[in-house]
This record gives C-alpha cells, sequence and structure tokens, in this order.
C-alpha cells in the first residue's frame, strides 16, 4: 500500500511540476520559450497519463483494504519485509500487485479453504478461470463461519471448506 501510495503521489507531484514550468514558460517567456512550451507539455501529459493509472490502483487497493474479510501475513519472502496481503469481496492487494473481483469484467467464481491454504478462481464471465492459492492457516470454526457468511454476503460465492 505504501508503494502505491507514493507511486501515485509521485506522478500527481511530477504533473504539477510540469504545469509549473509550462505556466512559467507562458508567463515570463524567457529566450527560445517557443520550443521548450511544447516539450514542457509534452512530459506533463506523459505525467498525467502516468498519474491517471496510478490513482485509480491507489483507489482499487483502499478500497480492498477498507472492506477485507481476511489478512494474511506471509513468512519472509526472499530477505524481504513482511508485507499483508488482504483479501476483499473486490479483490486481493498482494504488496503492491492488485488482482481485481467483480469489476472489469473479472468474476470471483470459487473460494476453496483448505487446511494451509485458501484458494480463489476468478477470470471473465464463460471464460478460463485463473487460480490463486494463498497459504493460510484454517482458522477455527467460529472465525471460518464468519468468512464464509462475509464472502457469500459480499460477492455470492460460497467458499467450499476442504479437510
Amino acid at each position: 500500500m505504501k508503494k502505491l501510495t507514493l507511486h501515485a503521489r509521485c506522478s500527481l507531484a511530477a504533473v504539477i511540476v510540469f504545469a509549473a514550468a509550462l505556466a512559467g514558460a507562458l508567463i515570463l517567456r524567457p529566450p527560445n520559450w517557443i520550443a521548450y512550451a511544447p516539450v514542457i507539455l509534452a512530459a506533463g501529459l506523459a505525467a498525467l497519463l502516468l498519474c491517471i493509472p496510478a490513482r485509480k490502483n491507489l483507489k482499487s487497493a483502499q478500497l480492498i483494504v477498507e472492506n477485507t474479510i481476511v489478512t494474511i501475513q506471509p513468512a519472509v519472502i526472499c530477505g524481504r519485509k513482511n508485507f499483508d496481503i488482504y483479501v476483499s469481496g473486490f479483490g486481493i492487494l498482494l504488496g503492491a500487485k492488485i488482482i481485481e473481483f467483480n469489476r472489469n469484467g473479472i468474476w470471483l467464481a470459487s473460494v476453496e479453504i483448505g487446511q494451509d491454504y485458501i484458494s480463489f478462481g476468478y477470470g471473465a464471465r464463460g471464460g478460463e478461470l485463473q487460480n490463486i492459492r494463498l497459504l493460510y492457516s484454517k482458522p477455527d470454526e467460529d472465525a471460518l463461519a464468519g468468512i464464509v457468511e462475509n464472502f457469500r454476503k459480499e460477492t455470492g460465492v460460497v467458499p467450499t471448506i476442504v479437510g
């Protein structure tokens, strides 16, 4: 989440810097300003084109975190700092990677909870399904019933309990 926030803020800052540079070139009109203005404008538009998806990803990540059904804290991966994995009816947030459900034609099709994993089948309706399996210790019966009910209410998918 921190990485997504940083990316969104940096791209917005770049847009602001290029907008200020363009305004400065148009107002102050330094020598050869006519040559600078299109370059600054093109760079500003490129920064804006990077800013829009960064903001969209940040909003998607916030939506997933705010509506979390399951939080998974994996072990240290390749010596890197731990990050939480958030699972909601809207998708999965794996560090800075987002897998969205029930948006943009991608639907959650199945959830399977085993003794040491949780698995999600998702994809376009009528298309080939993709599957992601996360290591997850099966919770106690009360917590498990709450997770099953939350998935059923939020997505309409009733998780399958294995083992």
